[in-house]
């Protein structure tokens, strides 16, 4: 069984954690302001997820 990357799903994936590692450490506060900790607990869990899935996307094995 062969595994491949796929750089259409690894590239988004990544720049969504990347984004996620920036709302843990309120980096991104500079460039998004939030009505308050709620909506960035939001944001982190949505870009997290979204990253994860993109990520089991890209190491999905080939069925040939």
């Amino acid at each position: 069984m062969k595994i491949t990357v796929d750089l259409k799903y690894f590239i988004p994936g990544i720049l969504a954690l990347v984004i996620a590692y920036m709302t843990v450490t309120s980096t991104i506060d500079n460039y998004i302001s939030f009505a308050g900790e709620a909506n960035a607990a939001g944001f982190f869990i949505m870009s997290t997820m979204l990253g994860v899935m993109l990520m089991i996307g890209a190491f999905m094995p080939d069925k040939k």
